[in-house]
């Protein structure tokens, strides 16, 4: 999932961008965890998902302070891809990669970020174990035959999520 946040993003908006896989933004946005601020604890998923995303620090920095950061320094500590000057070269950017996203096979994009998502608990061998079950059922899909045929044809792969 392809977020793409144009202004502020704080609490709730926050909690769901932290669930999305890839993160955009305008110039102008903002960022910030706002609920130590009004005496709370960010209740949604947030304190669990950031610091995957950006680390202890950065979230605990966001979290205990409540302050408000930038685009570019959101950017910099990982929490967006990528920041664009207006909401239309934004909306254009997330068009763009979802695109390329969605010319793979859809089975293979499906199952990696299942393996992303399961093997982050996970020892390294147990999650190259999960990647090597994935495969296993990968290697029978029709989407793996089109793409060894289309690339034997010089041509792009019609995959079909089979």
């Amino acid at each position: 999932m392809i977020a793409a946040v144009n202004g502020m993003c704080i609490g709730g908006g926050l909690d769901i961008i932290s669930a999305c896989d890839i993160r955009l933004c305008t110039e102008d946005a903002s960022f910030s965890l706002r609920e130590a601020a009004i005496g709370l604890v960010a209740d949604m998923g947030v304190l669990q998902r950031l610091p995957h995303i950006i680390g202890q620090g950065f979230t605990r920095e966001m979290a205990f302070t409540a302050r408000f950061y930038k685009a570019r320094e959101a950017q910099a500590m990982g929490l967006v891809n990528a920041v664009y000057p207006d909401a239309a070269s934004m909306m254009e950017g997330a068009k763009k990669l979802a695109l390329e996203i969605t010319a793979n096979a859809p089975l293979a994009v499906q199952a990696t970020k299942e393996v992303l998502n399961e093997s982050r608990h996970l020892p390294v061998a147990d999650g190259m174990s999960l990647a090597k079950h994935k495969n296993m059922v990968l290697m029978l899909s029709q989407d793996l035959k089109e793409a060894f045929v289309s690339f034997m044809e010089k041509r792009k792969p019609d995959f079909k999520g089979q």
